[in-house]
């Protein structure tokens, strides 16, 4: 209730506020600031554009950035690459949501595939097509869409966005109309062959149900969100929610890729947006008894947990690290100033800095709104984000090599 009661009286305040500092005080308004020495590169000249999520990249090896463009008149997006200061249409979808894009990703062992999810309407079903850069043309299609990716590409893990697009809009496809959800027995977890296609329930709602069961899922829905996959592809990680009489809870488990060996790692009161360091840690911004609200470092499979930093901010982000888990980008949501902070953090030195601040306008709200969900490029130089301090929703870089080479030596 606190909560709803802050979410209500927020944009009156940043409103109120923004009025306050730039016409009645006459102080100079500034959308965006960052760190001394970096500067900004907008990805694209398209006037609205847009990735997706903070734990994928949008570049490849070879330079070429993916990203969403919406089409005037439609509800669907097109899906470009960038390359060569040119962008490069790979086809349009009506599988997407402004937090996540259409799950569009490149593959690890075969650079030039980008993969997005999209909407078959012959079948009337979602699935994933599978572009090739080079041969610039499609080259596979995956029968259902895909959350989550393996680095090996052997095998995609998928859920069904029915059921998010009921019980959580801002990461659900809406194709389809009069939705009846499946029964807890037939919903859940499917596991995607790339090779040979098949399809295989490894998690079903039902067995996460009778995993530990607690009393604050009687009369409760159920649904799993934001997979992801360990980089050697042996495990994967996904939050279970439930939401009923009692409130709404959550676990954060990991299981290997069969579908075996369950996990719980963290539950039930609150834990957020997580990242896998290497393949047996996780970061997590999440409630323990032990630390509070605060990014907690997990040892998979067993109880063992830290709070990574008291630097960091004691507020929910989007972290993903690179080289192991030797730097650490996140972000915090729009503050009440309305503006949205980027952070870099070293866990080897305890070094945080905060590469920028960047103001997001009341317009985007919701569904709609606007979080920066920092992601790297694969080289670890730069860092992707998604911002609307110019007015629109656009996608951006900062080159940051310089800086972690300042802040290594």
């Amino acid at each position: 209730m606190k909560q709803r009661i802050k979410n209500i009286l927020r944009p009156p305040y940043q409103f109120a506020r923004y009025i306050a500092l730039r016409f009645i005080a006459h102080r100079h308004f500034k959308a965006i600031k960052l760190n001394d020495g970096l500067n900004i590169e907008r990805v694209t000249s398209q006037s609205t554009s847009f990735f997706g999520y903070y734990n994928v990249s949008p570049e490849n090896k070879k330079g070429q950035i993916l990203f969403c463009s919406p089409i005037a008149g439609t509800d669907h997006v097109a899906l470009y690459y960038r390359n060569d200061d040119k962008d490069m249409l790979i086809g349009e979808t009506a599988a997407h949501n402004w937090q996540q894009g259409c799950m569009s990703q490149w593959g690890y062992t075969n650079t030039t595939r980008a993969y997005y999810n999209r909407y078959n309407s012959a079948t009337d079903t979602y699935e994933c097509a599978v572009y090739d850069t080079e041969q610039q043309r499609e080259i596979d299609v995956l029968p259902m869409p895909i959350n989550a990716l393996s680095k090996q590409e052997d095998y995609a893990l998928s859920l069904n966005y029915d059921r998010l697009a009921v019980m959580r809009p801002d990461y659900g496809y809406f194709c389809h109309k009069n939705i009846e959800l499946p029964s807890n027995d037939t919903d859940g977890i499917w596991h995607i062959d790339t090779a040979t296609k098949e399809t295989t329930l490894i998690i079903s709602l039902q067995q996460l149900i009778d995993l530990k069961p607690v009393d604050t899922m009687i009369g409760a829905t159920h649904k799993v969100n934001h997979i992801d996959i360990a980089p050697d592809g042996s495990r994967f990680m996904f939050l279970h929610r439930w939401v009923g009489p009692k409130g709404r809870f959550m676990r954060l488990i990991t299981a290997n890729a069969d579908g075996s060996d369950l996990y719980i790692l963290n539950g039930d009161k609150m834990t957020s947006h997580s990242y896998w360091v290497n393949n047996t840690h996780i970061i997590s911004f999440c409630h323990t008894p032990e630390t509070g609200d605060a990014y907690v470092m997990f040892e998979d499979k067993t109880a063992n947990h830290f709070k990574v930093s008291q630097k960091l901010p004691v507020t929910d982000g989007h972290p993903s690290t690179i080289r192991g888990g030797e730097w650490t980008v996140t972000d915090t949501y729009p503050g009440h100033d309305a503006m949205s902070r980027l952070y870099l953090y070293n866990i080897a030195t305890d070094n945080l800095i905060c590469l920028g601040r960047f103001y997001q306008p009341l317009k985007f709200k919701g569904t709609g709104r606007i979080d920066l969900h920092p992601k790297w490029n694969m080289a670890g130089t730069k860092v992707y984000f998604e911002s609307g301090h110019n007015g629109k929703r656009n996608l951006y870089a900062i080159n940051i090599s310089n800086l972690i080479k300042e802040t290594k030596s």
